[in-house]
């Protein structure tokens, strides 16, 4: 489990998406502590995220989670900060909004996520834009 630092507007975030898509900063060097949003609680349900970031199905991969909000901030954001990362190596820190985030997942060739519901026992598939609509709700 990660550790949250308070949330500081002086990094350049926004909550209010009336006023401006919120950026969220990321730390790009190794054992730095990356301020975010502290977890909000959610769906507590087992999710597991799929993804498939180029067009080979051997780049498929799967992970799993204790929830929605995490799979969301643990699975989703975390993808794509690896990505910048990798792609700005010399970078200290950098900052990203969420119209950007938004446009790496709908690059990716596929992502989707199982969402255990305990009524039926069995897992709920969910695209893309059920994957947008969750972290909009989880970052505002």
């Amino acid at each position: 489990r990660r550790s949250y630092e308070p949330y500081h507007r002086s990094v350049g975030r926004s909550t209010d998406f009336h006023h401006g898509s919120p950026t969220r900063p990321v730390a790009l060097r190794e054992g730095q502590v990356t301020p975010r949003i502290p977890a909000r609680i959610g769906i507590k349900a087992h999710t597991i995220l799929l993804v498939q970031p180029g067009p080979k199905p051997e780049t498929r991969t799967f992970s799993d989670y204790e929830s929605v909000n995490e799979c969301m901030e643990a699975g989703v954001c975390k993808i794509y900060e690896e990505h910048l990362k990798r792609m700005n190596p010399n970078t200290p820190s950098i900052t990203y909004d969420i119209s950007q985030l938004f446009d790496f997942i709908d690059q990716l060739a596929d992502l989707s996520c199982l969402v255990y519901q305990k009524s039926t026992n069995t897992y709920a598939p969910y695209n893309k834009d059920w994957i947008k609509e969750k972290i909009y709700i989880l970052l505002r």
